[in-house]
């Protein structure tokens, strides 16, 4: 009976730690966001879980960043990419690398017969002379029907308001949220205690 009490206090405390551990239940650590006046922003994160990341962009939607993670080994990996007009390009020492390509080479020579003929000299069309235009005729003006009259109700009725949910339970993560704004701007930051 003591061996059965001990081995499921084992299995409980195990299957306690794996959902602690569990990636969808990982605390975050810390938090930054910004917006700058002049268009460019970031964000960056920490998780209890071992995952990081970063990105900023400027103003003409370029971003650059990164993100770490641990994987099952336990082995830190971290990618760094980039985005914008260039396309997406991403880089990691654990990413495979593709080959250069080659510059395509020709198979085959064309045989005369099949090249294209020679370019004509060019020879100037005749001038174009679009035809005349219709002189201007101006219209009568327009005169809009009369609006119709839409029912307002009263202005003493005052409709009684009655919720259908109860108030949403406000959670407050431990921690130290900071937020600050200006007129073009903000900056958002959070520290878990």
């Amino acid at each position: 009976m003591y061996r059965l009490v001990v081995l499921v206090a084992l299995a409980a405390l195990s299957t306690a730690q794996y959902h602690q551990n569990a990636p969808q239940t990982a605390a975050i650590l810390s938090e930054q966001r910004y917006l700058a006046g002049d268009g460019t922003f970031g964000a960056a994160y920490s998780q209890e879980d071992g995952v990081e990341f970063k990105e900023e962009s400027d103003v003409n939607g370029n971003r650059q960043g990164s993100y770490s993670y641990v994987d099952p080994s336990g082995q830190r990996r971290t990618v760094t990419y980039t985005a914008g007009k260039d396309g997406f390009r991403a880089s990691g020492a654990h990413l495979p690398v593709a080959p250069a390509p080659a510059a395509p080479q020709p198979q085959y020579q064309p045989q005369p017969q099949y090249n294209p003929p020679p370019q004509q000299q060019y020879q100037p069309q005749p001038q174009y002379n679009p035809p005349p235009q219709p002189q201007y005729q101006p219209q009568q003006q327009y005169n809009p029907p009369p609006q119709q009259q839409y029912y307002q109700p009263p202005q003493n009725s005052i409709s009684q308001y009655n919720p259908t949910t109860p108030p949403p339970h406000r959670f407050y993560p431990p921690g130290k949220l900071n937020l600050n704004r200006t007129p073009d701007g903000f900056t958002y930051t959070f520290n878990k205690s």
